[in-house]
């Protein structure tokens, strides 16, 4: 017996590094981010700017937009929307060696471990550049629904490091297809190559057996539709009309009934079709003697979207109006709007942690005003990027008054937060203050979860939020002393909307038998549960 499991054991080794030496995918050297030692010690929140909210009047769900850096952001968010996002889009730098993306390392900012600067052919290039995006897409696939699905603009520099890297995070089989877009009308001229005129977007879902994707948008625009120019009023729609036959003349002269040898050249429709067509009265005969069909825009509104959009509706990068402070490089607003025309619905939440200029916001709130929809956008981006060399306050002096402008306008609301930090101990180190520290410190956080953004009172104690339409409620006691706990209790129990109750526990179970006689109230804990979510963020990017 002890021979035959000596054999198995060697056996095992044996296909243990066959397995090893056979491995495929992607193997990239791990680096720290230049998290400042004060940052990396410490727990993210997020925290209103007031001053900057811009109020909603129409009743529709208020926008989000996040100053900071994305992946304290994206931590945050799967606290408050993990597997709640239907639709990413991000368009990351795309590591040309000349669009400002440095990789930060920990220890010296501005250059590689081995002290050397970023040049294009730098042979950790790639490497650096997968760590920063897979520590992004792993907090970005656990927010997504199950449904969900993400979307990333791409070039030829980082396509096929970015395509294993999804699989490798997505899984291959959620893959869903690889958009190419022209990007130019003029290919730029390149020594010895051939000239570029496109870009590609990358698309995965979270689970492909349970996406579903609006097949109609994009093959229909503005332009296209006014060729439909003929209606009879009958109910079916606009109409154009278009030949039946491959060419030739028709010598019948027949009224009463439909003749289908009385041509010279074939029909280009089987008999079936066209008698079917006949009865329903869609072929009819010119004064020339020409019949013809007439084709309705309902029937080309369910043909499926081609994977290569080089129409008229994407506009081309340059020259645009569209163009804020040098970002020659920021895609073109129908492109972005014909991605969510694609992949959401009227309500979905729509999310973008490199949103830049704020092209998605705009795209959303534009398609909102469309189809009457209330689709929500969440942007997220630093206030410190280079453009062209440049530094610029993306998020102060670009973004934020792009969307101000567009909200006002059409009086959707946004609230405005910023990244913080709190505590004097990072996740695995938190002591009991900085338990407490993060209980006082939530109120933002659990309000963004629940969608419950304005603030109806606050005191030293207990927080109250509602949401814009005051038909649901958030309620947030944060303090461990009970001096208050009656008085919040009386005012919890005079909502009759719907409302959540968070409580502050060093257990899960406290607190949950004093509100059991309230039918619209679910009650939870913190900070336990925000506690464990960072935890899972931590030992991954550890890992």
């Amino acid at each position: 017996m002890s021979e035959e499991i000596l054999k198995l054991k060697k056996e095992i080794e044996r296909l243990r590094k066959a397995v090893k030496k056979q491995r495929y995918g992607l193997v990239w050297m791990d680096v720290p981010e230049a998290f400042e030692d004060d940052v990396e010690n410490k727990l993210p929140i997020l925290k209103e700017v007031s001053r900057l909210a811009i109020k909603n009047s129409d009743g529709k769900p208020t926008h989000i937009l996040i100053e900071g850096d994305n992946y304290h952001a994206l931590s945050c968010l799967n606290y408050t929307h993990k597997g709640k996002i239907d639709v990413i889009y991000i368009d990351p730098p795309y590591n040309t060696g000349s669009d400002g993306f440095k990789y930060k390392d920990k220890r010296i900012l501005d250059k590689y471990p081995d002290g050397t600067e970023v040049p294009k052919d730098h042979p950790f290039r790639h490497s650096y550049w997968l760590s920063f995006m897979s520590k992004r897409l792993e907090l970005a696939k656990d927010i997504l629904k199950e449904s969900g699905a993400i979307f990333i603009s791409i070039d030829d520099n980082e396509f096929a490091q970015l395509k294993l890297l999804c699989d490798e995070i997505f899984n291959p089989l959620n893959f869903v297809n690889i958009i190419v877009w022209k990007k130019t009308n003029s290919p730029k001229a390149q020594a010895n190559q051939l000239g570029n005129q496109h870009e590609f977007v990358l698309v995965y879902a979270k689970n492909i057996e349970k996406l579903s994707l609006n097949k109609f948008v994009g093959g229909v625009d503005e332009k296209y539709k006014k060729s439909f120019t003929y209606d009879d009023n009958d109910g079916r729609g606009p109409y154009q009309t278009v030949a039946i036959i491959a060419g030739g003349t028709q010598r019948s002269e027949r009224r009463k009934s439909f003749d289908f040898h009385g041509v010279v050249e074939q029909w280009l429709y089987k008999k079936e079709t066209l008698e079917k067509w006949w009865q329903e009265n869609r072929i009819y005969k010119t004064k020339n003697g020409q019949y013809r069909l007439k084709k309705y825009l309902s029937e080309t509104e369910g043909r499926m979207l081609s994977d290569i959009w080089i129409d008229e509706e994407i506009k081309a990068l340059q020259g645009g109006s569209e163009e804020y402070i040098g970002f020659t490089t920021q895609k073109p607003l129908s492109l972005i709007k014909r991605i969510f025309k694609l992949s959401s619905d009227k309500n979905s939440i729509i999310l973008d942690f490199f949103a830049g200029s704020g092209t998605t916001g705009e795209a959303v709130i534009n398609l909102n005003k469309d189809d009457e929809g209330s689709r929500q956008f969440i942007l997220v981006t630093n206030n410190d990027e280079v453009v062209n060399g440049t530094k610029h306050k993306i998020m102060s002096d670009v973004c934020y008054p792009r969307i101000k402008k567009i909200s006002k306008n059409l009086k959707n609301g946004v609230k405005f937060y910023r990244t913080s930090f709190i505590g004097k101990n990072n996740i695995l180190n938190a002591t009991d203050q900085d338990k407490i520290e993060l209980a006082h410190n939530a109120g933002e956080l659990l309000a963004i979860a629940e969608n419950t953004l304005e603030l109806a009172k606050q005191n030293k104690f207990y927080q109250l939020f509602e949401n814009s339409e005051k038909q649901k409620y958030t309620a947030v006691y944060f303090r461990e002393e009970l001096d208050k706990f009656d008085e919040f209790s009386e005012i919890v129990r005079k909502f009759k909307k719907p409302t959540t109750i968070y409580i502050f526990s060093w257990g899960d179970e406290e607190f949950c038998d004093d509100f059991t006689d309230l039918k619209q109230v679910k009650v939870k804990t913190i900070p336990v549960p925000i506690l464990e979510i960072y935890k899972q963020i931590y030992n991954l990017s550890t890992e």
